[in-house]
């Protein structure tokens, strides 16, 4: 199992690379807006995947 300290660690890497991709995102589309064009669509419809995967992942247990 994961320690305290663990979940601590693994909390503030997670939001440090979050926080680090967000910046990169937001300096590189400064400098090449054409590139980025359309690229929430493309977060947004990966992430309503995702959450499709794990709805139906729980579904599958009561079966």
């Amino acid at each position: 199992m994961f320690t305290e300290g663990r979940l601590y660690f693994i909390l503030f890497f997670i939001l440090t690379f979050i926080g680090g991709l967000i910046f990169a995102y937001r300096k590189d589309i400064k400098k090449n807006p054409k590139i980025f064009k359309g690229a929430s669509k493309t977060l947004l419809i990966i992430f309503l995947f995702f959450m499709a995967f794990v709805a139906i992942v729980k579904m599958m247990k009561f079966f």
